[in-house]
């Protein structure tokens, strides 16, 4: 025991100092053969822990795909051996959303910074000197979850065929419940399904898938959860007619002289829609009387084409006008006499008489109409013609068939010409049984004028 113990205190200084120096050997050796170094791995996915967090306490995390899309650098510092064996698959840096939410529970819809952890592998993790990320924090945008009603519109895509026209559809259930981050249901104007009536003709029955939609006409629908996913569209299909407009009967009296001379119709047709047995009976657009009382000139009236439609199934199509203007043009009256020669009137039929008749130079016609168009009659505007086929001898008053422009009537009921046929001498016996012979004379009836 003596010599054990001599052995070790003897030269004790140098002993020591040879064991110090045999220890800074071996640190040299081994830093010659495995350095301490600082690596980067590059690429590092992303991930997430205690996601379950996230569901109990009715939260949502708004950027997690953007987040696990991303790749950080991680910088390892341990013996070159060791990060020798190591990729960047081997690690993964996460978010632990467990404390990340506690210690943040107060800034839910604001933007939180949380820490980027590392996860090293089991094979290196406790050898592993030193570790962090680049960036070393991530920020997370957190939402409450919620549930709200929104009111399903249907969009109609596809030509119906020529003549028919879809009506108003509608959905069933005409409300669905839509789950999802605050934010975004915020931001939802529209909730829509589709359907497709290329060729349809009858009532059309489908199914839409539900389609939601931002202010910014983005489709959402994958980031909220929609309940129910699909609706059942209606879509009534009708049949399109052009309906003509019926001319109004006008009440009241005019001021004496004046007539109506026209009455307009804009539009003359009404694009209507129904049922083919409904248009089937309908006829055409009925309008109120109109009063014109003591009216002068032109005036225009205005009724709707629905007032008509009410008590039928029917309707005006939509986008299609229903106003319809009528413009009533009333003017004042006068008489023209005009001279017609002989020579301007057509002598129809036959008769023996005809070469000893008497015809007189001329015949004196009145007319009445508004003075635009009298202002513009002339004798080539009027066809005269008389038929002598009755003619006999003495004095004949055969009626004249006249024909006058629009707008122009004849002043005078019936109009005659006066045409005299002497007797032969030998048909006479004295002058007192002459007239015996002679046929009457027709007087000439002149009927008073409407309007002085």
């Amino acid at each position: 025991m003596n010599k054990i113990i001599s052995f070790f205190m003897t030269n004790i200084i140098w002993k020591i100092t040879a064991l110090v120096l045999a220890i800074i050997l071996w640190i040299i050796a081994v830093n010659i053969e495995d350095p301490i170094e600082t690596r980067q791995f590059l690429s590092v996915r992303v991930g997430f822990e205690n996601m379950e967090t996230l569901n109990r306490l009715g939260l949502v995390l708004l950027n997690q795909e953007e987040i696990e899309r991303s790749l950080v650098t991680a910088r390892l510092q341990a013996n070159r051996r060791l990060l020798t064996q190591m990729e960047s698959s081997d690690l993964r840096a996460y978010v632990d959303l467990g404390s990340a939410i506690f210690a943040y529970a107060d800034l839910v819809g604001e933007r939180i910074t949380a820490p980027m952890n590392l996860r090293l592998p089991d094979f290196a993790a406790a050898n592993i000197i030193n570790h962090n990320t680049v960036p070393a924090s991530v920020t997370l945008l957190l939402d409450r979850i919620d549930t709200r009603e929104f009111s399903v519109s249907v969009v109609k895509v596809g030509e119906l065929p020529t003549g028919y026209v879809s009506m108003t559809p509608t959905a069933a259930p005409q409300v669905v419940n839509i789950t999802g981050p605050r934010t975004i249901l915020d931001s939802i104007v529209n909730v829509r399904a589709q359907v497709d009536l290329t060729d349809i003709s009858l009532d059309h029955y489908a199914m839409g898938v539900i389609e939601v939609y931002n202010e910014n006409n983005i489709d959402i629908t994958e980031r909220v959860s929609v309940d129910p996913v699909e609706v059942e569209i209606f879509v009534p299909v009708n049949l399109r007619a052009q309906i003509p407009v019926i001319t109004p009967a006008l009440t009241g009296a005019l001021p004496a002289g004046y007539v109506v001379t026209n009455i307009g119709i804009e539009p003359p047709y009404i694009d209507i829609v129904g049922r083919r047995e409904d248009l089937a009976d309908f006829r055409g657009i009925t309008l109120d009387p109109i009063d014109i009382s003591g009216m002068t000139g032109t005036i225009v009236v205005q009724q709707d084409a629905r007032d008509s439609l009410r008590a039928t199934p029917l309707s005006v199509q939509n986008a299609r006008p229903h106003e319809i203007d009528i413009t009533i043009t009333i003017e004042r009256e006068e008489i023209l006499e005009l001279v017609i020669p002989i020579e301007n009137i057509d002598i129809t039929g036959e008769s023996e008489y005809v070469l000893r008749a008497e015809f007189p130079e001329n015949l004196v016609l009145r007319v009445v109409g508004v003075r635009r168009l009298i202002n513009g009659l002339n004798l080539d505007l009027i066809n005269t013609s008389v038929d002598i086929t009755d003619l006999r001898e003495g004095l004949n008053n055969l009626i004249v068939e006249i024909a006058l422009p629009n707008g122009i009537r004849q002043a005078d009921l019936e109009v005659y010409l006066s045409i005299n046929v002497p007797f032969e001498n030998n048909n006479i016996e004295d002058d007192d049984n002459a007239g015996e012979n002679m046929l009457p004379t027709i007087p000439i009836p002149i009927s008073p004028l409407m309007f002085p």
